[in-house]
């Protein structure tokens, strides 16, 4: 196994040999150089075999020097180097034998091979000069090899002997101290450079604010430990590195449920195998107390054993911290959403306060009003208030929980002209309320009730923003939208035909800033306790989820226009009084219906709408009482219920228990939550009508009727 590591090594020993090496080259090359201009002149003392000896001088020790300064050249440098001058040496020795100075220039070499080669190379060079200078020996002993026939003491007479001698000496000598001395200095510097990089080491290590311990797996058992691992399992030193194991430190096992063992085992591997595994861990204390650790391991050289070094770090405070964060967060998020109800409740606060001035005006009126056709209008008025009520509650709820819509074909210009009869009763008199509907307006399929809450909400921010007086201005329009328009204004829609519904007014406009926020959520200019900043948010989700979009447009001191644009249908549009009340024939005269209603006032006006209608109506007030009446007499064609009720049987249980008597009772749920007027499931059956209060006396008998049709279907 092969581990790459990231350790910077110590360099400058090896940096020291180099150039030592660089600097005995050197000055052995100069001495070559000079030796070789020395030859020049002698020449024709010694003859063609000296001429020989000066060219390898030239060429393995000259050139070399000159061509080859790259110190991934120096072994080169330095063998041809060793080379030429061995070669010249016993060139000397064959024509002088023990007399020649070249003897003297043997260790060195020696000692230079040692200093560039390793040992094997260096010893394989020393066995083959012996055997060379054995092999003259025996040469010389033998006759092959004849000295000058010069007696000694002539031969020590000769001052070019001594001259010789002397300089090989001193030029050996000078190398040999030079390159032991360089050696021997590089050694020591990085000696104590090696000895206070382990002191920095070790002194890290020791006062580290994490536990520091190195375990070998093959013994299991701690090598080495610092100060902090101490202090974190409170064992002294000597007890972890002495009989303590990883399985003394780890409870049985972890909080995730698996073993400590094969725990331990899974990420001591991922280490061997040269991964860092970082994770967390439950450790023991001396006195078995558990503390939650971050553990990270690796591998330490050597790595023919198994060193693993784990960092161990207490976590217990920053475990403490998150868990006090997580606290913080949840109170701010309680606080969030207590401002955010604040808020909510007084934006609804204040459109309930406009949908309760029409109502109690129109009222009013009502009083005193003599006129058949003028009462019937302040009637209508206070009805389509009361609609518009629980169309704002159905807004917020769906705004809120993303209530399904019910989408129908729409008129836009008749559901204009309708909401301005009906709304335009609570704008003030100094605004001029004006109308521009285009003729042949295609139609639209929409949910008609948050269609027209939209169309209220504009028309109020338009009262809003105009105090003192102004004019407020409602209009239609068919637009081809394409691409380019898309693509200018960055909006999400299909190319196509689309209506536009725009609501413009004369106030101040709206600066730059505020308008870049007008449809963020609870975002409101408004005082406090006067909007819920929920109004334009609610109108772009609804126009969106319609397929449509909201565009705005303002200037300082002109005015404020919204533009909303629906996708227009070719579908016909079926036309009809919502206020009609169902014919006759949806009645069934003498149908008995058990109608099971908590509030007492709900209660009592349901009863009187289907009475009128001629059934015959039974009521409780709790799940329970109806239950009793069924069994007390089970001869009902419907049940009629609300979902929450006082009591233990709510709405869905008791269709379910009286269901186990008669399995074709038709069911109808009421429910004013949106959650439950859509509830599916618990049993319910697919026919099962739900209506969301609420309910209008022809959405009450049309349901009736319906239900009654398909029991009639069922049991035919």
């Amino acid at each position: 196994m092969v581990l790459n590591s990231n350790f910077q090594t110590t360099a400058s020993y090896n940096e020291g040999v180099n150039k030592t090496l660089r600097i005995v080259i050197d000055i052995m090359s100069g001495v070559a150089a000079l030796v070789v201009l020395i030859n020049l002149f002698r020449i024709g003392q010694f003859g063609p075999l000296f001429i020989t000896t000066t060219g390898l001088l030239a060429v393995l020790c000259i050139l070399p020097t000159l061509f080859l300064r790259n110190d991934k050249h120096l072994a080169l440098r330095g063998g041809m180097m060793v080379t030429g001058y061995v070669v010249a040496n016993f060139v000397g020795i064959t024509g002088l034998g023990l007399g020649a100075a070249a003897f003297v220039a043997f260790p060195f070499h020696m000692a230079l091979c040692a200093a560039l080669f390793d040992r094997k190379t260096t010893y394989m060079v020393f066995a083959a000069f012996t055997a060379v200078v054995t092999a003259m020996a025996y040469a010389f002993v033998q006759g092959y090899f004849t000295s000058p026939p010069v007696p000694l003491s002539t031969w020590n007479q000769s001052t070019a002997n001594w001259v010789i001698m002397i300089i090989t000496l001193v030029v050996t000598n000078v190398l040999i101290i030079a390159l032991v001395d360089n050696l021997s200095r590089y050694w020591k510097e990085t000696d104590l450079d090696a000895a206070n990089r382990t002191r920095q080491f070790e002194t890290m290590v020791e006062y580290a604010p994490d536990a520091i311990m190195i375990f070998d797996v093959d013994q299991n058992r701690f090598v080495s430990v610092n100060a902090r691992a101490e202090k974190l399992f409170g064992l002294s030193r000597e007890k972890l590195l002495n009989g303590t194991t990883l399985s003394d430190l780890s409870p049985q096992l972890q909080p995730s449920g698996d073993p400590s063992a094969y725990q331990a085992r899974k990420f001591l591997q991922q280490a061997m195998e040269g991964g860092h595994p970082k994770f967390e861990w439950t450790h023991l204390t001396g006195d078995n107390t558990e503390i939650p650790c971050e553990v990270s391991l690796a591998r330490m050289p050597p790595f023919d054993q198994t060193l693993i070094r784990a960092n161990v770090a207490d976590i217990s405070k920053r475990l403490e911290d998150q868990r006090q964060q997580e606290l913080l967060q949840t109170q701010l998020a309680a606080s969030q959403r207590l401002e955010t109800i604040g808020q909510l409740t007084g934006g609804v606060a204040h459109d309930f306060n406009n949908l309760l001035a029409v109502t109690l005006g129109n009222l009013e009126l009502l009083q005193d009003e003599k006129d058949d056709e003028k009462r019937a209008q302040h009637l209508d008025a206070c009805i389509h208030a009361t609609l518009r009520g629980a169309d704002l509650t159905r807004s917020m709820l769906s705004y809120a929980r993303r209530a399904p819509l019910q989408p129908q074909v729409v008129d836009l210009n008749k559901l204009v002209r309708d909401t301005k009869n009906w709304a335009g009763r609570t704008l003030p008199s100094h605004i001029d309320v004006e109308t521009s509907l285009l003729a042949r307006l295609w139609p639209v399929e929409v949910d008609p009730g948050l269609a027209e809450s939209a169309l209220l909400n504009l028309i109020l921010n338009a009262r809003d923003a105009m105090p003192e007086n102004g004019k407020l201005t409602i209009e239609t329009a068919n637009v081809r939208i394409d691409q380019t328009y898309i693509d200018s204004r960055n909006e999400k829609l299909d190319p196509g035909r689309y209506v536009m519904v725009a609501v413009s007014d004369t106030g101040d406009g709206i600066e730059d800033t505020t308008l870049e926020r007008i449809f963020d959520p609870f975002f409101t200019t408004k005082p406090a306790g006067s909007g819920s900043g929920l109004g334009l948010p609610m109108v772009l989700g609804f126009m969106r989820q319609s397929g449509g979009t909201v565009q705005v447009y303002s200037e300082l001191g002109v005015g404020t226009t919204f533009k909303l644009y629906f996708p227009a249908v070719t579908k016909d549009i079926t036309e009809s009084d919502p206020n009609t009340a169902p014919t006759s024939n949806n009645a069934q005269t003498g149908k008995r219906i058990l109608l099971a209603e908590d509030e007492a006032a709900v209660l009592e006006v349901l009863t009187s709408m289907l009475q009128t209608a001629g059934y015959a109506v039974t009521t409780a007030a709790s799940g329970d009482r109806a239950k009793e009446l069924f069994e007390a007499d089970p001869r009902f064609d419907l049940l009629l219920t609300d979902i929450v009720m006082p009591g233990h049987i709510k709405g869905t249980t008791l269709a379910k228990e009286l269901r186990a008597l008669d399995p074709s009772l038709p069911v109808i749920f009421m429910s004013g939550y949106a959650a439950e007027a859509t509830v599916h499931g618990n049993g319910l059956r697919p026919e099962d009508i739900r209506l969301m209060k609420p309910v209008r006396r022809r959405d009450l008998l049309d349901a009736v009727a319906k239900a009654m049709g398909t029991q009639d279907k069922a049991t035919s």
